[in-house]
């Protein structure tokens, strides 16, 4: 294999990208610069932390040390609750926890409950595969000089099968009760109350780039599974009943993916360093930007 090195547009001045990765490349360009680039360069305090995003990392994690043996699906809610009082989450987060651990143990057993479904032997499993590939693929004359890492939720060898995982957790709002009025509604707790998620109907975009890469990394020869678990079921996304995850499927995905990365290689290129030019190519819509009080884009105006 030719040694391969990182495009100077990536590392240029005030840029300092190592890495790209399937996740981030489905976010929008304004988001994706925010996030990975401003951000850092301006040195943004950490945002409150997500209960969606803690309990899915949460769940992920426990059910796949019971695949591989090394939990118990009977001790998931002990640990829920002190996992979730780690965090300052504010009200509405913090109430949404407490939803969330009613059913805790669902949502990582109907996981489970997918992986046997698909698998012809409830073993072999690994979890959480490395990978960092580069690729030759090129668009616009050009390709994407950057390596792309990532770890695969499931993957079982034997089986040549890869699974990826998604949760879908419900919403709350504040819905104060009428002066003595009794609400005999099992999902509230106080003035909220907790709307449960409906099954996806077909998987996001985003998931499908993701897919797609994993499967690109073992040549397209393993079979792929888009895994969503909700409130009250499960919906497993197969080549059989999705086009996504068919073979025309992912390497429509897997272009997509190298288009988006090479158009921000290039964009980065034009900025040649500089992070207002990156700024005023992308066209940044600022109102995203929260607590920061000094539009570094307006210094020396």
């Amino acid at each position: 294999m030719k040694e391969r090195f990182t495009d100077t547009a990536w590392t240029e001045g005030d840029f300092n990208k190592a890495t790209t990765s399937p996740s981030q490349t489905a976010l929008q360009n304004s988001i994706w610069f925010i996030k990975y680039h401003l951000s850092p360069h301006l040195n943004f305090k950490p945002e409150r932390p997500s209960i969606s995003f803690e309990a899915g990392k949460f769940v992920h994690e426990w059910f796949q040390q019971i695949l591989v043996g090394q939990a118990k699906i009977e001790d998931v809610e002990l640990h829920f609750k002190t996992f979730i009082n780690n965090f300052d989450f504010g009200e509405r987060n913090n109430i949404k926890a407490q939803f969330i651990l009613r059913n805790i143990k669902g949502y990582v057993e109907r996981h489970l409950m997918c992986i046997d479904e698909l698998s012809d032997n409830f073993s072999g499993w690994k979890v959480e595969e490395p990978l960092s590939d580069w690729y030759d693929d090129k668009y616009m004359g050009q390709t994407l000089n950057l390596a792309t890492e990532g770890y695969i939720d499931c993957v079982n060898h034997n089986e040549k099968k890869i699974t990826e995982h998604k949760n879908r957790f419900g919403s709350v709002r504040n819905s104060p009760l009428k002066i003595n009025r009794k609400d005999s509604n099992v999902n509230r707790i106080g003035d909220w109350v907790y709307s449960k998620s409906q099954p996806i109907k077909q998987p996001q975009f985003t998931h499908c780039i993701q897919t797609a890469v994993y499967s690109k990394h073992y040549n397209y020869e393993y079979k792929p599974y888009l895994i969503y678990v909700s409130d009250g079921g499960s919906t497993i996304f197969t080549p059989d009943n999705c086009w996504e995850l068919t073979p025309d499927g992912l390497q429509y995905f897997f272009r997509k993916f190298i288009q988006i990365n090479i158009k921000r290689q290039e964009l980065l290129r034009a900025a040649n360093g500089s992070i207002k030019k990156l700024a005023c190519l992308i066209d940044v819509d600022w109102s995203e930007i929260r607590n920061f009080k000094s539009n570094f884009m307006l210094e020396n105006y």
